[in-house]
């Protein structure tokens, strides 16, 4: 059993409204009628505002993929530094205390991993063992709460890292439909979690886990790797697999908890976008009332891939409206096409 003993989430400073997005796509697309027909995509994305890691104007000045990785090493270091030393704060758990850091990010690539990078930062000892995790996608924070949970000790800490800058992802030499779809969705943040093995402790303790790749889907979501970077895909079947059979996976997945649907008090999905909740209304259907942390984050700060569940978790977490014994389903959905889920129980 483990038990989540404190969250923390960083924005970067640089807050765009949904319209100051559009524009910058309108300059940005100037010359693609195509494209420009679609910008209605922003008015009907359920995202109001969102953080990035750098105004709106450094989006239009063709960097190359090279500069735009760069810079998000640079920017996701701080910001997942700022994460991680606020939800160790929270606790009271001084870094030298964790045994195990994972780190999960999809956004840019380092090597060193940025968890290395960052251990002697913080202050985590050298033995501390390391756990960076890439390609999980949107799933990524739900992931590596289940990988900490499986690797954790009672008594053993585990201090969880999402770092995402999907801002990077655009480039001015992206013009596929889909590549707009991402401008009108995502953001930049990151989010950590402190998890203890043991049941002693004050939040919300990890009841199940569970993973699922379901078959014939690796097509439908993902990265296209290209001279540019990378590029991102989203096929217009997600929302049918999600509202199909994403239930009853999740039903299987309560049962093997000893639980039902009508157990779950609390429901922390992934705010994919639009599409995807209206999947979810479909396939649970939920209403606003259950979808309430999920379309607030997806409003608030737009998706931020792994990081987004985690901010979800956050939203409810520092609400006080999860009581003793209330139990949550914590789920999100990324490539391969995977799922991943966990029951918190206060």
């Amino acid at each position: 059993m483990s038990r989540l003993l404190s969250l923390s989430r960083a924005l970067p400073p640089h807050r765009v409204t949904q319209a100051q997005a559009r524009a910058t796509c309108e300059k940005a697309f100037a010359g693609e009628p195509g494209l420009l027909r679609l910008l209605r995509v922003f008015d009907r994305s359920g995202v109001a505002t969102r953080h990035l890691a750098f105004p709106p104007d450094y989006y239009l000045s063709r960097k190359s993929f090279e500069e735009r990785n760069a810079d998000y090493v640079e920017i996701g270091l701080g910001l997942g530094e700022k994460a991680a030393r606020e939800c160790l704060a929270r606790a009271g758990v001084a870094a030298a205390q964790i045994d195990h850091f994972f780190f999960v990010t999809t956004t840019g690539l380092a090597t060193p991993s940025l968890d290395a990078l960052l251990a002697p930062r913080l202050g985590l000892r050298p033995g501390a063992r390391r756990w960076p995790l890439f390609g999980l996608g949107c799933a990524g924070g739900a992931g590596a709460l289940i990988r900490a949970r499986e690797a954790l000790a009672p008594g053993e800490r585990a201090l969880v890292l999402s770092v995402e800058l999907c801002g990077q992802i655009f480039s001015m030499r992206a013009v596929e439909p889909v590549d707009l779809v991402g401008a009108a969705l995502f953001g930049d943040g990151a989010a950590a979690v402190l998890v203890e093995g043991g049941e002693s402790g004050p939040g919300p303790r990890i009841l199940a886990s569970g993973t699922e790749l379901f078959t014939e889907s690796s097509h439908l979501m993902g990265w296209k790797f290209t001279p540019d970077g990378m590029r991102l895909v989203l096929s217009r079947e997600v929302t049918d697999l999600v509202a199909r059979r994403l239930r009853p996976v999740v039903e299987g997945f309560l049962r093997g908890a000893g639980l039902g649907v009508t157990d779950v008090a609390h429901w922390i999905l992934h705010p994919g976008g639009r599409r995807i909740l209206e999947a979810y209304r479909t396939g649970f259907g939920l209403g606003d009332l259950e979808l309430e942390w999920t379309l607030r984050s997806l409003e608030r700060v737009g998706n931020l891939s792994s990081a987004s569940v985690l901010f979800t978790l956050g939203d409810l977490w520092e609400s006080g409206r999860a009581r003793p014994g209330d139990r949550a389903l914590l789920a999100a959905l990324g490539p391969g096409f995977s799922a991943e889920m966990l029951v918190l129980e206060w």
